[in-house]
């Protein structure tokens, strides 16, 4: 069994609940809601992974406007500033799963606790404090500091430096499989809230896997 002293939550889709938007999509959108959300929230990936490739770093939330604004494109809609500006302004403020703030203030009694995620510094300070998290928290941590993104390693290097403990010794928790496999190819024992996705077939497969958040305090008991 492997020894834990920290906890280490990606943010958006693990902590924080990206279709608590969909209302909204769906206020402006219409029928073609769910399809612009799906493309939306993929093409912002592929957006991180190919200008980290490509080594032309914007901001997340510049990544986030140009996946939404192809989004709209690829249906037909056309994406105005007043809601462009909305949409925005919302992702800043996304809501956690209900279960966070609870599994987090447990979990804070017996281990150190961070978020290490690709998102603006400023987009995780105001997501922490509208769900009031930071008394969870020891640190907040942004692949912004290296104008890059997940899954190049030295992303889940900030979390080793921050947290001083070897990569193995810090639980890295995710809902998406691709992070999964880039925090377990660096070294980080991983954890997969599996919310309905597959493994990714890159040979980096979860450490541990469980379906609820709250499972996490029993976890490494497994």
């Amino acid at each position: 069994m492997k020894i834990i002293h920290a906890f280490v939550f990606d943010a958006y889709g693990t902590l924080f609940n990206i279709n608590s938007l969909d209302e909204r999509l769906t206020h402006y959108f219409g029928d073609r809601a769910e399809a612009i959300s799906a493309t939306w929230r993929r093409k912002q990936l592929e957006y991180t992974w190919l200008r980290a490739l490509m080594q032309r770093y914007v901001p997340f939330s510049q990544v986030t406007q140009d996946a939404l604004a192809y989004a709209c494109q690829s249906v037909g809609e056309k994406l105005t500033e007043e809601v462009r500006n909305d949409l925005r302004q919302r992702y800043e403020i996304l809501s956690a799963y209900p279960e966070v703030p609870a599994t987090l203030g447990e979990l804070s009694q017996n281990y150190r606790l961070a978020i290490l995620s690709n998102a603006d510094p400023v987009f995780l300070e105001q997501a922490v404090q509208h769900n009031q998290l930071s008394n969870y928290l020891v640190s907040v941590l942004s692949a912004d500091k290296l104008q890059t993104y997940k899954t190049v390693p030295q992303v889940y290097q900030l979390a080793v430096d921050t947290l001083q403990l070897p990569p193995e010794q810090i639980a890295f928790v995710t809902s998406n499989p691709w992070d999964v496999a880039g925090a377990k190819s660096f070294g980080l024992t991983t954890v997969w809230i599996n919310r309905g996705s597959i493994p990714e077939q890159l040979g980096f497969p979860a450490d541990f896997e469980i379906t609820r958040f709250q499972e996490l305090g029993t976890v490494l008991g497994k």
